[in-house]
């Protein structure tokens, strides 16, 4: 069994407005039922227009509208609304498929934003006739879980080219303004997480640690409040077998931590509930709020290639965001390639005792042909284990970047084996080697489809 000996996490970070998909867009999942082969179609779906988003941002420029900014998350647990979906019985399995036709769904879409925008509103009417400090505290956190869906869902109409509704009078920074101003009588993670959980009492929800706006690394306050919400909720083991995912991230201001989380539906990805709360920073003074592994993990999700039709996805046991493993805990790898071709992986690791980057073995062999992967018909649009591995130290940040290929792969970077690691070691100067495998693809013929995907996680002692 392989071990990392390492730390890993995940992408959410703000962009600008993309160009529209005006096409119908799809995805496919194989399972022994109807229901699991449909949340396995839908997760494809959701991958879909997570590279969508990445791809239209690439060509995006920075005329856009200056409101668009941080609106829009590249994320894979975006809301789907109005999907249609087909089932096919094969001897050992059920192939579902999902589509989501702009032209259909649109005004879904809008409609839901319209309706959130009278929501906060209301609120906001309510605010103005607030006569007591705690009543405007609950009323602005309020504002900001609605302000929060409404980011999510407009990602989606953006994307799809829907009609925006005109977006409430108030800003997410203004809500962070008014919530500073207001002393939070939450003063340990114990009493936050005990408000929290009252607003989600439903049964197998996965909990995930909450992470810093637009950050992809899960610092020590995450795992420490993921345990305390673990603590007081009926969760499920793993993604697959949970009916709920509960997703969090924080601000930080001067005066008070703004935390929020939402509870999502794994059969949509559509909010069930939403509950924001201001934390007073005594409960975190002496906690680790910001992971340093920041400044590469933006670089690395910030060039990701996606062909229009060579799709290529990375996933774990526990989903391909907010992760976090623990010591000896185990992680499966997965990929995925919607047709037939070719792939590679490169492996960045960051601790405290080094930084490198290096080849992934995925077959047995000799040169070259260890570290490339053949993808056949039959095997397309299926999730492929790249095994199993257990998490030991040193501790850090992990990321995977896939890269693949409609053509066979001739060059790949020059990695030389270190015994001591026991990595194919590429170079301990890692955005030298991304610059690397970017530059492999820029240099390839328009004729070949070329395709990425790259995920992170973080390991922690406990």
């Amino acid at each position: 069994m392989r071990k990392f000996k390492i730390k890993m996490i995940i992408l959410a970070c703000g962009i600008l407005f993309p160009h529209a998909i005006n096409a119908e867009i799809s995805g496919i999942g194989f399972a022994q039922t109807n229901q699991e082969a449909k949340k396995e179609a839908l997760a494809d779906l959701a991958q879909v227009i997570k590279s969508e988003v990445r791809s239209s941002f690439e060509s995006s420029t920075t005329n856009t509208s200056s409101k668009a900014k941080s609106n829009i998350k590249i994320s894979s647990n975006l809301p789907i609304l109005g999907a249609d979906f087909t089932f096919v019985d094969r001897a050992l399995e059920v192939e579902a498929s999902v589509k989501l036709t702009p032209q259909k769904v649109n005004r879904l879409y809008t409609q839901k934003l319209q309706n959130l925008n009278t929501e906060i509103n209301a609120l906001l009417k309510e605010v103005n006739n607030a006569t007591t400090s705690t009543l405007k505290l609950k009323l602005y956190e309020a504002i900001f879980s609605l302000l929060n869906e409404y980011d999510r869902y407009e990602s989606v109409a953006v994307i799809l080219g829907a009609e925006l509704a005109q977006r409430a009078p108030i800003t997410k920074a203004k809500v962070q303004v008014a919530l500073e101003k207001l002393n939070s009588s939450i003063d340990s993670l114990a009493m936050a997480a005990t408000i929290l959980a009252k607003s989600f009492t439903e049964e197998k929800i996965f909990v995930y640690p909450p992470l810093l706006q637009n950050n992809t690394s899960v610092a020590e306050f995450g795992s420490l409040f993921q345990k305390e919400l673990l603590s007081k909720l009926k969760s499920a083991k793993s993604p697959k077998d949970a009916s709920f995912l509960l997703v969090g991230e924080y601000i930080l201001t001067k005066n008070a931590m703004v935390l929020h989380y939402a509870l999502l539906d794994t059969k949509t990805n559509e909010v069930v509930r939403s509950k924001t709360i201001n934390i007073n920073p005594h409960a975190y003074k002496d906690v680790v709020t910001q992971s340093k592994e920041v400044d590469f993990d933006a670089l690395l999700n910030a060039g990701v290639i996606s062909s229009s039709d060579l799709k290529v996805s990375l996933n774990s046991n526990r989903g391909s965001e907010n992760l976090l493993f623990k010591n000896e805990e185990e992680i499966e790898l997965f990929v995925k390639l919607n047709k037939m071709g070719y792939l590679y992986i490169v492996g960045y690791t960051q601790t405290k005792e080094r930084k490198l980057s290096y080849l992934l073995e995925l077959s047995e062999g000799e040169g070259d042909s260890r570290f490339v992967k053949f993808v056949n018909a039959d095997d397309a649009s299926r999730w492929i284990s790249l095994g199993i591995f257990t998490i030991e130290p040193p501790f850090g940040v992990e990321s995977i970047q896939v890269i693949a290929s409609n053509q066979k792969i001739t060059s790949l970077p020059h990695a030389e084996y270190d015994e001591q690691s026991g990595y194919h070691i590429i170079s301990k100067d890692i955005e030298k080697a991304l610059s690397q495998t970017r530059g492999l693809k820029k240099k390839v013929s328009q004729k070949v489809e070329m395709s990425e995907d790259v995920m992170s996680f973080t390991t922690m002692k406990k």
